[in-house]
C-alpha cells in the first residue's frame, strides 16, 4: 500500500509544481490572449470561449467510446464491458463530465469576481484542464496509477478556485 502512495505522490508532485508555475506566470504566459471589455456579458462570454476546452477533452472520450462500443464483446452495451480500453475510455469520460461540470462552476464564479486583469487565470485553467485531460488518459491507459499527475493538472486548479470563491463569499 505504501509503495501505490509513493507512486501517486510521485506523480501528484511535479503537476503540483506546474500548476503553481503556470498560475504565478499566468500573466506572461497568456499576455497573447485578448482579455474582454470589463463588464458582466463580455467577462461570461470570456469565460464559456474557454469551456470549450473541457467540452471538447469529454467529446473526445466520447467519441473514442462510441468507436470501440462496435467492438465484440463491448457491443452488448453493458456497464462493465469485456474490453479493459473500452471501460478505461468510459472512466475516463465519467470523470471529465465531473470536471468539466466543476471547471464551468468555478470559471464563470471566477469570471464575475476576478479583477479583470486577472482574467488570464481563465485560459491558464484551460490549458491545465486540456493537458491534464490528455495525461491522464494516457497514463490511465497505461497504469491505474499513472493518471495522478494528469488529475493533478485538471482538479487541483478547479479545487483551489472553488475553495477560494467560497472562502470570499463567506468572508
Amino acid at each position: 500500500m505504501l509503495r501505490k502512495q509513493l507512486l501517486l505522490l510521485l506523480g501528484a508532485a511535479p503537476a503540483f509544481a506546474a500548476v503553481l508555475l503556470v498560475l504565478l506566470h499566468a500573466p506572461h504566459l497568456f499576455a497573447f490572449v485578448a482579455l474582454p471589455q470589463d463588464d458582466t456579458a463580455s467577462r461570461l462570454a470570456f469565460g464559456l470561449r474557454w469551456l470549450l476546452v473541457p467540452g471538447l477533452a469529454l467529446l473526445a472520450g466520447i467519441q473514442v467510446a462510441g468507436r470501440r462500443a462496435f467492438v465484440p464483446g463491448a457491443i452488448d452495451g453493458t456497464r462493465a464491458p469485456e474490453s479493459r480500453s473500452l471501460e478505461i475510455n468510459l472512466r475516463y469520460n465519467l470523470n471529465t463530465l465531473e470536471q468539466s461540470l466543476l471547471a464551468a462552476i468555478a470559471w464563470m464564479n471566477l469570471c464575475l469576481v476576478l479583477d479583470h486583469a486577472q482574467l488570464v487565470l481563465i485560459p491558464a485553467m484551460a490549458l491545465l484542464f486540456g493537458f491534464g485531460r490528455i495525461t491522464f488518459w494516457i497514463g490511465y491507459r497505461l497504469h491505474p496509477l499513472a493518471r495522478a499527475f494528469g488529475m493533478v493538472l485538471t482538479a487541483l486548479p478547479t479545487l483551489g478556485a472553488l475553495v477560494w470563491l467560497a472562502w470570499r463569499a463567506v468572508a
